[in-house]
Order: C-alpha cells, then sequence, then structure tokens
C-alpha cells in the first residue's frame, strides 16, 4: 500500500470513529425527528388520556431490542450489521441482506426530509412549491450524510444543546392547561395503553442504526448502558410533551389538531415575536438535519459494504438520490399518503428494531458463527 492510500484510509477510519458521548447523542437525537411535533395525536386516539403513560411504557420495546443488537454485536465481536450479513449468509446472500437495510435507511432519510417540508409548506409558505422546499432541505442533509460519523457525533451533540430550550418551555403552555385531562391514571384500560405504546414505539425509531455505528466506537465497554440511557431520556422527553399536550387540549381539540406541539406553541406570547411557533420550526431544522444525514450516511455506508464506492460512483449515487427525492417528493399529494408510507416505514423500522436482531442472533447460534475481523 503506498503512503497516500495508507494515509487516506488512516483519515477515513478516523473521520468515522466516534466516542460513548458521541455515540449517546447520536442515538438520542436520532430518534427525536419530526415525530415529537404530532405523535400525541395519534397515541391519544387509542390511549385516551393515558397518552404519556403509554408512551412510558413504549420504552420497554426498544430497551429488548437493544437487548438482542448488543448479543447480536457482541457475539461477533468488532463487526457492524453489513459485515454481519456476510459472515452469517455469505457474499451474495449478504449483500441482498445489507442492500434491504440500506434501502430502508434510504427511505426513512427521504421520509424525514419529506415530512418537515410538509411541516413548513403548512406553516410558513404555503405558496411555495414542494421542490423548492425540499431542494433547500437537500442541501444540509446531503452534506451532513457526507460528513462521516464523528462529525455527524459532534453535530447531535450541537443539535441538542441548542434545541432542548424548546422541550424545556412546553412547561408554559402547560401552565393554561388542566391537570385533570390526565385524570383517572389507567383509566383506558391496559388494552389501550398497550395499542397505544405499539403506537409509539413505530414512532420512536433510530436506534436500530447503533448496529451500524459499532464498529467505529472507540470504545465498546459499556455501550448498552449508554444505548439505555439515551433511549430511555428519549421517552421521558416524549412523556414530558404529551402530558403538556394532555392538559393543553380536551379530546376534541386534540383530535382536530395536526401538529399539537406548534399549536401549543402559538398560544405562548412574546412582545417582540408575533408568530413563536415559526421560531421552534426554524430552530427544529437542526434536529431535521442531524436525523436525516444520519440515516443517509447509514444508507450510503450499507451501498458502499455491497458495492465498493469510488469516488464517481458515490457521485453518481448522490445524483441519482437527488433525482429521486424530487420525484418522490412532488409525487406525494395528500397527507393520507405521507401517513400511509409513514406507517409503513415505521413497520418496517420496528422490525428491524426488535425482530431483525434477534432472528440473526439467533441464527448466528444454530449455524454457530461468531467472531470478527479487523
Amino acid at each position: 500500500m503506498s503512503a497516500s492510500n495508507a494515509n487516506a484510509t488512516t483519515t477515513s477510519a478516523g473521520n468515522k470513529s466516534i466516542g460513548s458521548i458521541q455515540l449517546l447523542f447520536l442515538l438520542h437525537t436520532t430518534q427525536v425527528g419530526v415525530g415529537i411535533l404530532g405523535l400525541v395525536k395519534f397515541v391519544a386516539k387509542s390511549a385516551g388520556h393515558d397518552a404519556a403513560l403509554a408512551i412510558l411504557v413504549s420504552g420497554l420495546y426498544p430497551q429488548v431490542g437493544l437487548l438482542f443488537m448488543w448479543l447480536l454485536l457482541k457475539r461477533f465481536q468488532n463487526l457492524g450489521i453489513y459485515d454481519i450479513h456476510t459472515k452469517l449468509f455469505g457474499k451474495w446472500l449478504g449483500k441482498l441482506f445489507s442492500l434491504c437495510f440500506a434501502g430502508y435507511c434510504l427511505f426513512a432519510y427521504f421520509m424525514v426530509l419529506r415530512t418537515y417540508v410538509e411541516l413548513v409548506d403548512t406553516w410558513m409558505f404555503p405558496m411555495t412549491p414542494v421542490w423548492v422546499l425540499t431542494t433547500l432541505f437537500l442541501v444540509p442533509t446531503l452534506y451532513a450524510g457526507m460528513i462521516g460519523l464523528r462529525l455527524l457525533g459532534r453535530f447531535a451533540v450541537a443539535a441538542f444543546f441548542l434545541t432542548i430550550w424548546i422541550i424545556v418551555l412546553v412547561y408554559i403552555p402547560m401552565g393554561d392547561g388542566s391537570f385533570t385531562h390526565l385524570l383517572p391514571s389507567g383509566g383506558e384500560g391496559v388494552k389501550a395503553i398497550y395499542q397505544g405504546s405499539l403506537l409509539s414505539a413505530l414512532s420512536i425509531l433510530g436506534l436500530e442504526l447503533f448496529m451500524v455505528y459499532y464498529p467505529y466506537l472507540t470504545k465498546r465497554k459499556g455501550t448498552l448502558k449508554l444505548a439505555s440511557i439515551a433511549s430511555w431520556f428519549t421517552i421521558l422527553v416524549y412523556a414530558w410533551v404529551a402530558a403538556a399536550t394532555l392538559m393543553f387540549f380536551s379530546p376534541e381539540q386534540l383530535d382536530k389538531t395536526i401538529w399539537p406541539m406548534l399549536t401549543m406553541f402559538k398560544h405562548v406570547q412574546i412582545p417582540f415575536i408575533e408568530r413563536f411557533e415559526t421560531i421552534i420550526i426554524a430552530v427544529w431544522v437542526l434536529q431535521i438535519v442531524n436525523t436525516a444525514g444520519t440515516y443517509l450516511w447509514a444508507g450510503v455506508e450499507g451501498m458502499d459494504a455491497i458495492v465498493k464506492l469510488t469516488r464517481k460512483r458515490k457521485v453518481w449515487l448522490y445524483l441519482l438520490l437527488i433525482i429521486a427525492t424530487l420525484y418522490f417528493s412532488n409525487r406525494i399529494e395528500s397527507r393520507t399518503q405521507m401517513n400511509v408510507l409513514l406507517d409503513r416505514t415505521s413497520k418496517v423500522g420496528f422490525g428491524y428494531l426488535i425482530g431483525y436482531p434477534l432472528l440473526l442472533w439467533l441464527l448466528s447460534l444454530v449455524l454457530r458463527k461468531k467472531g470478527g475481523a479487523a
């Protein structure tokens, strides 16, 4: 290997490596995308005034998924999901499984981007064509996906501290609500809470990317604990927002609201800001860029594992992604279409979160495959 190639390899590896703190914030912020702005409405349809309780219960699902991921990754030492596919299924079948996972990541990237475009189109620029807004947000998300995992980790830390104040400010509209809207706790019944928890779990995805991050961790000891902390912190944030939303809205009002969190902030009065919710939408772009960029990076990482991406191939791949994103973004013309696509994406993601690592771990036991390569 020439000196220049060796230096390039070292730089590439260094650009992908992340520490424990970066992993913690990556896992948390990737979960908090657009879903937090409207999740409560859908959970409340099943769990009623126990929606916050249902969200807390939903924290058990990702915890189970993390346990299976940890067992799988620990068995294969320093390999990630794409290398595990090859180890378990061989070269060609392994590439097929990697293609499916990478395709899911790229479609999740598209759905995060498209959902935020709809939000901006609805609340801020209703007269602006969708393709214009999509093009504007394509630039930062594509750049975020191209900069490498280490910088994505640093960006996740920055995005957290630059947006956490929004979650804290939820207490302002909460003051205009009524605590009696949350009572009696558990009154909706176990079945309703269970159904609401499933809906909540479908909207809190992102932990499945832990299987992609794993090979690039500089320190793997204690990763299950870190991932669990990130997951439960996300659940607590969602439960806090849910409680505030349920206190602020009556059931009838909540049913008519698409983005309840933003609607709450419409009632926040600040003398020098006429529409405070627009500030929230503008700042929230940091979370969107982080979530979409991370999914994009994970998808491209999978494509690189399938077909080694040279610089020229990578340019063609990103060009294809731009064309596909603009085309399919304009093909979605109604909220019903969006809900159908989001529901299907969430169900696939939920499968990758829990069922898939369990399946791979069991197969590794049956086939007696384990270990890894440097």
